[in-house]
């Protein structure tokens, strides 16, 4: 028998709601939604009676004082006309008056799926099956379209591009969103994470920083960190599992994010690994399936379940997580002092404890997830090659930040003064061994990364599309070192054949990073950033270091940022990241001539134009050994691209 309340998801969904006058009713609770359902508060009823497609575009006021005052200013500005509802750039009528489901065509759902290893939360028979239903909050089904139509071959409706009807999704997705934030719930969280990812890979790393924030302070309400409590000699269902599981994946996913986009100035981890006393995600199928089983937790251990559970396997994402931690690490090390106050090769140094956790993880990896292109062509045939490819490049991404902190060591010239290590860390055989050992490494985690890049191309447009802004970053950052070595040696012997083999690497990376700007367009960013350091080095080894004045040399550090960093920093007033030109720097480039003012960045950018770069022409130059004046300028004009973190948002 149909209840006379209804709760809101199922009124929304103009469907049967049974319930014992409380929630959860029937139908969330088999969905796996039980702590999403709510009644709606007294008062409120009519907001919901509205029609579905006006209700989703209703203003609330800012300063309303409970939720009948914000009801019954939204149904007012509805339809008196006071809110015009949001109409998207290209499209003729209002996204309120557009069903989403009409825009979730098979291409975009596969599209979704195949990015599911970043937000693994959907529990995927249960996600098609209420899109086929069209019970998905409005919210969430925006948020998807938002992330999944850029990776369309053609634009929906009367959109220009993909690219512009994905921003018209997210912006659409956060009106709706906004006007719930007060009342926490999963997929909420999972709508604020979406749109965090989209964020960010348009390029908007202020709004994806705080949205991010928003999602892990609902975690905190929902306290989706903690197991919640087994009923005692009672295994649990499949839909008790699902569910279960839906909540430790969404606190995952805000894990997992905090890890990776921490670093820079005041951009700190809120999620520690002691802060999530749950069990990693359990295999893919174990999940699918709904098969109760007991995983490890981050720090290995098992929690005690009664009654006692099957032990399963982590998969990919629960190792994707485990060197996320890691690499969280790194970029605090990273950003602090500590490497300037230590010997990296010191046992007891932060470096090498840094990098032994690194060593342990990929120790502890299945022979399956071991990274060659043997595995990595078997996962792409199982469908699972993306999640794969992200998971070792943040490896990947580790192990460059550790040994590119020590640029100064890596690049010509004498070592710099360390603060806290004295004379000693300047002098001896000691730095020189470094110096070649940590080369060494570097360039070689940067070469399987340029492999990477071609064995990724081999598996044709589908495999691309599927792909998350941070293995473009990895892509970018692999790019750069090699651009780095093709034109320092350091104590190497200049070797033709190394020269030819990075040229290609170049050429291949630059164009990768060329096609996915169409996805996110952040990528063009690092595609200009890879040219415009070339131009310099080519320049500079042509007409030498006074060719490139202090004020070009600022424009390019500043250019020099990474993962996002399109928009001021949201943790650094603006005046603090302002460029301060230095009027005696400005009088000495003044008296070099007007053949040598290169204030405008599209000066350094004619010398290298893009089809002479794409195709090659950029490394016509002798290499040779340059004077003191070069070396100073060459560590001042790459120091800062090396130091910078993909948490970063803003120039600095």
């Amino acid at each position: 028998m149909r209840n006379p309340i209804a709760c809101v998801s199922c009124r929304s969904a103009k469907q049967k709601c049974i319930h014992r006058d409380r929630p959860p009713c029937d139908r969330c609770h088999a969905a796996g939604r039980g702590d999403s359902c709510r009644f709606a508060p007294p008062g409120t009823s009519f907001l919901h009676r509205q029609a579905k497609r006006r209700r989703q575009t209703s203003e609330f006021s800012a300063d309303s004082a409970d939720a009948s005052a914000r009801a019954a200013h939204g149904a007012s500005s509805s339809v008196e006309g006071q809110g015009p509802p949001h109409v998207a750039d290209g499209l003729s009528v209002p996204l309120a008056d557009t069903d989403p489901f009409d825009l979730l065509t098979d291409e975009v759902r596969n599209s979704y799926l195949r990015c599911s290893y970043k937000w693994s939360f959907h529990h995927t028979p249960t996600f098609l099956s209420r899109v086929r239903e069209k019970s998905l909050e409005p919210w969430v089904t925006w948020s998807v379209l938002a992330l999944s139509v850029r990776f369309s071959r053609h634009a929906p409706g009367t959109y220009a591009t993909p690219t512009e009807a994905s921003n018209a999704f997210a912006t659409h997705a956060r009106q709706i969103l906004q006007l719930e934030l007060e009342t926490p719930s999963i997929s909420r969280i999972q709508a604020l994470l979406m749109l965090t990812g989209h964020d960010w890979g348009a390029g908007n790393g202020r709004r994806a920083w705080f949205y991010l924030g928003m999602a892990i302070r609902m975690v905190q309400i929902l306290n989706l960190c903690e197991e919640t409590p087994a009923q005692p000699n009672r295994t649990p269902t499949r839909q008790e599992f699902i569910a279960a599981e839906e909540r430790r994946r969404t606190a995952w996913t805000c894990f997992l994010m905090d890890s990776l986009l921490s670093g820079g100035k005041g951009r700190k981890r809120t999620l520690s690994a002691a802060d999530m006393r749950i069990q990693l995600p359990c295999e893919k199928d174990m999940y699918v399936f709904g098969d109760p089983v007991r995983c490890e937790r981050l720090d290995r251990t098992i929690t005690a379940m009664p009654p006692p559970l099957p032990i399963g396997d982590v998969g990919i994402v629960g190792y994707s997580l485990r060197v996320a931690d890691v690499w969280g690490e790194v970029a605090r090390w990273a950003c602090s002092s500590t490497m300037n106050e230590e010997l990296p090769w010191d046992p007891d140094s932060r470096f090498q404890q840094l990098s032994a956790s690194l060593r342990a993880w990929y120790q502890t990896l299945p022979s399956r997830l071991i990274y060659n292109t043997e595995t990595l062509q078997a996962h792409n045939a199982l469908e699972q090659g993306q999640a794969f490819c992200y998971m070792h490049s943040i490896h990947f991404m580790s192990l460059m930040f550790l040994h590119r902190a020590y640029l100064p060591v890596l690049g010509p010239g004498e070592e710099p003064q360390r603060a806290g290590l004295g004379t000693q860390s300047l002098s001896g055989e000691d730095w020189a061994q470094w110096r070649r050992t940590s080369r060494k490494q570097l360039f070689e985690v940067a070469s399987m990364v340029c492999d990477m890049v071609d064995e990724m191309k081999s598996f044709g447009w589908y495999f691309l599309r599927g792909l998350v802004p941070w293995i473009g970053f990895t892509v970018y950052t692999a790019v750069g070192v090699v651009v780095y070595r093709c034109n320092f040696h350091g104590d190497e012997e200049p070797d033709q054949a190394v020269s030819d083999t990075g040229k290609e690497q170049v050429i291949n990376g630059c164009n990768f990073l060329k096609e996915m700007k169409y996805q996110w367009p952040m990528a063009q960013q690092w595609f200009e950033t890879i040219k415009r350091m070339q131009a310099c080095y080519r320049r500079v080894q042509s007409e030498g270091g006074s060719s490139i004045p202090d004020a070009e040399q600022r424009t390019i550090r500043s250019a020099m940022v990474d993962y996002g960093a399109l928009q001021p920093s949201p943790v650094q007033a603006e005046e603090e990241m302002s460029i301060q030109v230095n009027p005696e720097v400005v009088s000495n480039s003044n008296a070099l001539g007007s053949n040598n003012q290169l204030d405008s960045p599209k000066l350094i950018d004619d010398y290298t134009n893009e089809d002479a770069f794409l195709q090659g022409e950029w490394l016509d130059f002798d290499i040779g050994v340059p004077d003191a004046e070069l070396d100073a300028m060459f560590m001042n004009a790459t120091q800062e691209f090396w130091a910078t973190f993909p948490g970063e948002v803003g120039y600095s």
